[in-house]
């Protein structure tokens, strides 16, 4: 049923709801309605026998209710009477002699004082009570009867009118449930050609966002989601135009160096000068060419911590301002101790590496890197006293932009990796006085109880 259309499986529903009302009307109803009219019967021809009685309680009675007391005379005109001995003779009434003979039978038979009695002639039912009585020494029966004809026409007429009611209600139901189906499946219909045209990369598409129900909250997320894609897109897009207008700079000119040197030509002077200028420049090639493979590879892993081990924050940030010293002239201050903490060595090393490569190219002359733990975190803060930075720049987006005009994926890789580690990092201007500010970039990484 799932296969089937939405409205397909209301309108079954609602189907099946009616079919099993209309068993339960047949089954059960019927069988509740058919006994409530057979002790309506019953009860009929008790009062009759109450009527014609001679208790002067119930004479009383009837005469004080003046309305119950015509009801019972009204309810006794369809009640017929017979009257016999226990020896067969009849003193009063008539009917069919079959029946007088199954009457006298079950009469003479019977030991209770009063008894109810149902029997069939032909194609109709009758239904009695046979009363005994006591009088001077010898046993009479009184017997009240009626004809099955009234029960049938009330059961009959009763039926015809539920079954226009159910009828009546079945169509209702059926144009509730076809209003229902619309009502649900035409909003869904929309989401689902607007999320097609999002496959198909048109982000201008309108969702019925009006609604407060879970289709609304289910066009919601679809726009959320389209407004997300639609801002990924349009970053892609500037990432593909920046990658290639960055990586078409190297190549173009490793490409005339090449060409200029076959043809004997060297445009920086001498060989060495111009061999130096393309190493350079496949140094920026390679550099941008294994950010973005980086990039995949933390996608490839992110999760993945079968290869977090006990890292010396303190050592690996010695060891990367050892190497990093002889790039310009900076001088490097390192103060604090970050401690132990348990991730993936290589990750933090590139994270690490990353921002001090971005402090060495803005930075006129001072690094500061100031190491403090917490019982619970590592933080490292890389200060530079270079120009400060635009704040209103995504600088951790995937495909920002630096003020050279460069695509950078060096400081998104740097929050993946300090996410992935469940920290955080954050980028901001340090106000030092004197009109001055330093950019500083601030890591806070958790530690593992017992580190």
């Amino acid at each position: 049923m799932k296969n089937r259309s939405l409205l397909w499986q209301i309108w079954s529903l609602f189907l099946l709801v009616i079919a099993t009302l209309l068993i339960v009307m047949l089954i059960v109803i019927r069988s509740s309605i058919s006994d409530f009219i057979d002790e309506q019967v019953y009860e009929t021809l008790q009062n009759r026998e109450m009527f014609l009685s001679d208790d002067p309680s119930v004479i009383a009675m009837l005469k004080e209710n003046p309305i119950e007391f015509d009801r019972r005379k009204q309810e006794s005109r369809s009640v017929n009477e017979l009257f016999f001995s226990r020896n067969g003779k009849l003193y009063y009434g008539g009917a069919p002699e079959q029946l007088v003979d199954r009457m006298y039978q079950q009469a003479i038979e019977q030991d209770e004082t009063v008894a109810k009695y149902t029997t069939r002639l032909g194609e109709e039912d009758v239904y009695y009570i046979i009363r005994k009585i006591e009088q001077q020494d010898e046993t009479y029966y009184q017997v009240s009867y009626v004809w099955d004809a009234y029960r049938k026409q009330l059961i009959s007429k009763l039926f015809y009118q539920v079954g226009w009611l159910v009828a009546a209600v079945s169509v209702g139901t059926l144009f509730a449930a076809f209003w229902l189906s619309r009502r649900l499946t035409k909003p869904l219909v929309e989401i689902e050609g607007a999320v097609g045209k999002i496959a198909a990369r048109q982000w201008d598409t309108p969702l019925p966002l009006e609604r407060g129900d879970e289709i609304g909250q289910l066009a919601r997320s679809i726009d959320a989601m389209r407004s997300e894609l639609a801002k990924q897109d349009k970053a892609q897009k500037s990432l593909l135009q920046n990658i290639s207008h960055d990586l078409k700079t190297p190549i173009m000119v490793i490409r005339s160096y090449a060409q200029s040197i076959s043809d004997g030509l060297y445009p920086s002077g001498d060989l060495t000068g111009s061999v130096s200028v393309i190493d350079e420049e496949a140094a920026r090639l390679e550099k941008k060419v294994a950010d973005l493979l980086y990039v995949t590879k933390l996608d490839y892993f992110e999760g993945d911590r079968s290869k977090w081990a006990t890292v010396d924050l303190d050592r690996l940030i010695r060891m990367l301002v050892e190497r990093f010293k002889t790039a310009k002239n900076i001088e490097w201050k390192v103060e604090g101790e970050a401690g132990l903490v348990n991730g993936e060595g290589e990750q933090l090393r590139v994270a690490i590496e990353n921002v001090l490569d971005n402090a060495i190219r803005y930075a006129e002359g001072n690094i500061w890197i100031r190491l403090a733990k917490t019982k619970d975190s590592s933080i490292i803060k890389i200060e530079n006293d270079g120009p400060p930075l635009d704040e209103s720049s995504p600088l951790f987006h995937q495909f920002s932009r630096g003020k050279e005009g460069k695509f950078g994926l060096g400081l998104y890789i740097v929050k993946r990796i300090v996410e992935m580690h469940g920290g955080k990092v954050k980028i901001e201007n340090l106000d030092v006085g004197n009109n001055k500010k330093n950019v500083c970039v601030e890591f806070e990484i958790p530690r593992d109880a017992g580190i």
